[in-house]
């Protein structure tokens, strides 16, 4: 072969640039992709959701739907907090993209309540951090919580930021401290006063207010003074300083009607590491960050730092993040090293013959070398998507090496590369189907895809141009004598043996056939185990046969698992297998996962008081690697179990489920939902699926909600129809909450010459909030001021109902004029595109086609009734669940298609694929 040697200094230099290349690559544990989405979230804690939609939701979506670029904008506002979801075009940079949306809500915050907290942007919902988390340090020391996080920001942080590839140090866990001024709402009106003029009083003694400017003359140079008045410091507050009003020729003094208290805030959130409620440090690095090299910076810092921290303090590193991705690339490389060993053993056995070992081997080498530059270019993350597609291309590379090594030895020339060619791209088409999956999905896979991509193209270099160079300077000799005789003896006994089957198979095609749909399975566990009178059945008497044959409680228990077993194939093994393991998401490591649900009334302290009898109770078991808690609200408590690594596939994972299962039915103050390991356990007792779903649609929120207000009043009027409800969210999504509506009568309102304005006034004062006046500046940070009620949260329904009102000198009680009622309602308000969602759901009580038919005329009454711009639709049944995945079948025949088409290409024909194709037909 000419320029053999060239070919062979040329993949030689490019393997060793290949091999240089290796520690530069980053390593994460999982893919680390940003999608199509940014995500804006926010927390305003004390406030309903319609207060966080009208006040903020409603802001955010208009100031971000100007930008270029948009294809979905989706809102969630929930009681405390909201998230807005914008989704852009694939050609969009959504880096630059998620700048500006951060640089919009940087200008717009200002603009937004007070009380709001700082919007969060990120490429995760909610806006939260959506950086990888590299280590997790608890924080141990002498002194309060706060002054601890205090000294970690200004000590400890500034010298971990600086690193090239950190994206953010955060420290949480630390209970801030707050003033509460309780004052008594009966004294203040005596006073003539209210809580307004208190809270004015406190912020104007608080807050600096701005003066002007004054100008001083230095030298040359003219300087500019601040001038400023108040704002007092921590240090100086003298609350009796305050003065509230002046009535009757005395001075109302703050001290007078209000009792301050230096006190911790209630915890809005709980997070805990193996029951300890510590300070945590986070780190999280930059996407394409190599996490094992900063892993040890970030350490080595800390260290250095040591021999400065005060006395008893301490850093104890609680996550790394590093360690597992050590411990998931050692386990997948040394697979891969055993592959290949295996497959380089099986050619030395096949050819027995050590230079033919050596040049499958070097072309191997040479090939995944080769590769690493194209990861390197094309900034491919290694991770275990990445490692997978790895390994499951070194038996292709081998193949395509092996066929040419073949072909070259005995034929001397190149002709079989078309062949290799056409096996090649043909499994490189398949992979197309990846780029056209769901966003996540293809996130998670694209760049397996891409590495079996390089992996294959770089083999058909290697395979026109190495394997024939190395054979050049490594020859082999053809097989002759008589192991050429013996080979060719073995290859004819095999062809007549592979001939007998094939003829003895198509005498028998339809016991083939039939062998092979049950190996894959017949769906025999996917009929219901009672037919009622919901389904679609329209004979009584088929429905009744069912029930007594299939869906009898004997065939139920005893017969039916081994039905499924035997009957369900292969498909019922798979499906139990997900079902099973559906909920957990990080495979690499066996978890148990435990979420509380908590009843109405309950708060976020009550539901941490149910996690530490948990967390108690895991403490004392040694098979335990760690336990997180993490507690946002009374339908968020959640609890994640890892266990050391010599129990994972033991048997106690599945003792400890069974053991919280116990638990959890002893607690009556909480439901739980377990899942993991095994079955899945849940006692929640939400409300089960309606029958019927109306889903309406609109510009204006209070308009949608009157006219889904009628339309359940319709409803209600049938009746086969019982119960309805009007629903932001999904019924299923927790347990049903519930609230007080206020309805009032105009022309009892009249009679006591009162207003809504009136009413809710006097409410007010029967059940005072809780205000945030100022906030003052000490040493430890800010510290906010709130006015809170002596008796606040001590009021009755009785009391709302019976407590005297006053309006325009008359006095009447609620029920006279009005009353509050306990109705179902959702903490949630939905938006899609600013058209606000709502679903009315209720249950049918009769024949599917009843239903069917007052369902589609109701329907139609409705929209014939609704505004311009407003749509209902209907969304009951089942099937809309999965009709994205359903429809993702197609791509099916997208791989058939690239195929037929790179081998019409190949062969010059559009009739030889069709020839090809009956290869894959039964004989």
């Amino acid at each position: 072969m000419k320029n053999a040697f060239s070919i062979n200094i040329i993949f030689l230099l490019l393997s060793i640039v290949g091999l240089v290349l290796i520690p530069r690559l980053p390593v994460q544990l999982y893919p680390h992709n940003t999608g199509n989405t940014v995500h804006v979230g926010y927390d305003w804690p004390g406030m309903g959701a319609d207060v966080v939609e009208k006040e903020v939701t409603s802001r955010v979506e208009g100031a971000l739907s100007s930008m270029r670029g948009i294809t979905w904008v989706e809102s969630e506002s929930f009681d405390a907090y909201g998230t807005v979801r914008v989704s852009f075009e694939k050609s969009v940079d959504m880096d630059a993209a998620r700048f500006e949306v951060s640089s919009i809500m940087r200008s717009l915050y200002p603009r937004l309540p007070e009380g709001l907290q700082r919007p969060r942007v990120s490429y995760t919902w909610g806006g939260g951090q959506d950086s990888p988390q590299l280590l997790v340090y608890t924080v141990n020391g002498e002194g309060s919580s706060i002054s601890l996080k205090h000294y970690v920001d200004k000590h400890i942080i500034p010298h971990i930021s600086p690193l090239g590839g950190i994206s953010s140090v955060s420290t949480y866990g630390a209970t801030a401290m707050q003033w509460e001024l309780a004052y008594d709402k009966n004294v203040l009106q005596g006073y003539g006063l209210n809580e307004w003029q208190l809270s004015n009083a406190v912020r104007s003694y608080l807050e600096r207010h701005h003066l002007g400017i004054a100008y001083i003359e230095k030298g040359k140079e003219e300087l500019a003074i601040n001038l400023t008045v108040g704002g007092q410091q921590a240090e100086n507050l003298n609350w009796d300083d305050i003065i509230v009003a002046q009535t009757n020729d005395r001075i109302v003094r703050l001290t007078d009607v209000a009792v301050p208290r230096l006190k911790e805030q209630l915890p809005r959130s709980y997070f805990r590491v193996n029951g300890l409620s510590t300070i945590y440090l986070t780190v999280h690095t930059d996407k394409g960050a190599n996490q094992v090299e900063l892993a040890e910076e970030v350490k080595n810092v800390v260290k250095n730092l040591q021999p400065g921290f005060p006395p008893n303090f301490s850093l104890a590193v609680n996550y790394d993040a590093s360690k597992e991705i050590n411990q998931e690339v050692r386990k997948i490389t040394s697979r891969a090293f055993l592959a290949m060993i295996i497959l380089l053993v099986f050619v030395i056995l096949v050819s027995r013959n050590w230079r033919y070992l050596l040049i499958i081997a070097l072309s191997l080498v040479a090939n995944l070398s080769v590769a690493v530059i194209f990861y390197y270019i094309l900034e491919i993350e290694i991770h275990l998507y990445s490692l997978a597609g790895i390994t499951v291309s070194l038996g292709m590379i081998i193949d395509n090496t092996i066929v040419m090594a073949d072909h070259i030895r005995h034929n001397k020339n190149r002709k079989a590369f078309l062949a290799v060619l056409a096996a090649t791209l043909t499994t490189m088409g398949a992979m197309v189907v990846i780029f056209f999956l769901k966003e996540q999905q293809r996130l998670n896979l694209i760049d397996f895809a891409i590495v079996l991509l390089i992996n294959l193209m770089v083999s058909l270099a290697v395979s026109l141009f190495l394997v024939p160079a190395l054979l050049d300077r490594i020859p082999l000799k053809p097989v002759q004598g008589r192991f050429l005789r013996r080979r060719k003896r073995r290859v004819i006994h095999l062809t007549r043996i592979y001939e007998r089957f094939l003829l003895f198979g198509a005498r028998h095609k339809t016991g083939f056939i039939l062998v092979m749909v049950w190996a894959f399975g017949l769906p025999v566990f996917f009929l219901p185990d009672k037919l009622g009178e919901k389904e679609e059945q329209e004979n009584n008497w088929s429905r009744q046969l069912y029930n007594e044959t299939l869906g009898n409680t004997t065939y139920l228990s005893d017969v039916k698992p081994w039905v499924n077993r035997i009957l369900g194939g292969s498909w019922y093994w798979f499906t139990s297998y997900q079902s099973a393991n559906s909920g957990q998401h990080d495979r690499s490591r066996t978890r148990l996962y435990a979420r509380g649900f908590m009843p109405d009334g309950s708060n976020i302290q009550q539901m941490n008081e149910v996690f530490l009898e948990l967390e108690n109770y895991l403490a004392a078991y040694p098979e335990i690697e760690s336990f997180v808690t993490s507690i946002h609200n009374i339908d968020n408590g959640r609890l994640e179990i890892t266990f050391v690594p010599e129990e994972e596939n033991g048997a106690f994972p599945h003792l400890l489920k069974n053991e919280l299962i116990r638990q959890a039915n002893q607690i009556g103050s909480a439901d739980f939902d377990i899942w993991g390991v095994g079955q899945g356990f849940s006692n929640n007792t939400q409300e089960g699926w309606f029958n019927n779903h109306i889903e309406l649609r609109g510009y204006n929120y209070d308009l949608i909600m009157a006219e889904a207000t009628m339309f359940k009043d319709t409803l209600l009027k049938h009746k086969r129809i019982e119960e309805v409800i009007i629903q932001t969210g999904n019924s299923w999504r927790g347990k049903p909450r519930y609230a007080f509506v206020m309805g009032l009568d105009a022309e009892k309102l009249e009679e006591v010459n009162g207003s809504l304005q009136d009413v809710y006034r006097e409410l007010l004062f029967q059940s005072p909030r809780e205000i945030r006046a100022a906030e003052v500046a000490g040493e430890e940070g800010v510290i906010p001021v709130f006015l809170r009620e002596a008796s606040s949260g001590q009021t009755t329904i009785w009391d709302m109902h019976n407590n005297m009102l006053t309006a325009s000198g008359k006095a009447f009680r609620l029920k006279d004029v009005g009353f509050l009622m306990r109705e179902r309602t959702g903490n949630l308000i939905r938006k899609e595109n600013q058209e606000y969602l709502l679903v009315v759901q209720y249950d049918f009580l009769g024949p599917w086609e009843l239903n069917n038919r007052v369902r589609k005329r109701n329907l139609e009454q409705l929209n014939e009734r609704l505004p311009v711009g407003f749509t209902a639709h209907d969304k009951g049944g089942y099937s809309h669940w999965r009709k994205e995945e359903s429809s993702q079948y197609w791509l099916l025949l997208v791989v058939i298609g690239v195929v037929f088409l790179l081998c019409a290409i190949l062969f010059e024909s559009f009739c030889s694929p069709w020839r090809l194709s009956r290869v894959f037909r039964w004989p």
